[in-house]
């Protein structure tokens, strides 16, 4: 992987996503690991994203 890329972390009540987090793969994983710690009992994904599918302006949210 190189370091453009990008991860997005999502935190899951049900169906519906509650958070959303796009960053590089180390910030993702430590949003991942925060996450866990404090909410353990819903689900959290984390995915690899291509290039194509995330814009600048979606690493600001």
């Amino acid at each position: 992987m190189s370091s453009s890329t990008r991860c997005r972390v999502r935190l899951w009540f049900g169906v519906y996503p509650i958070s959303d987090y796009i960053g590089d793969q180390a910030g993702a994983a430590r949003h991942e690991a925060a996450m866990r710690r404090r909410f353990p009992w819903l689900e959290i994904t984390n995915e690899r994203l291509p290039v194509a599918d995330y814009s600048p302006a979606d690493l600001h949210r």
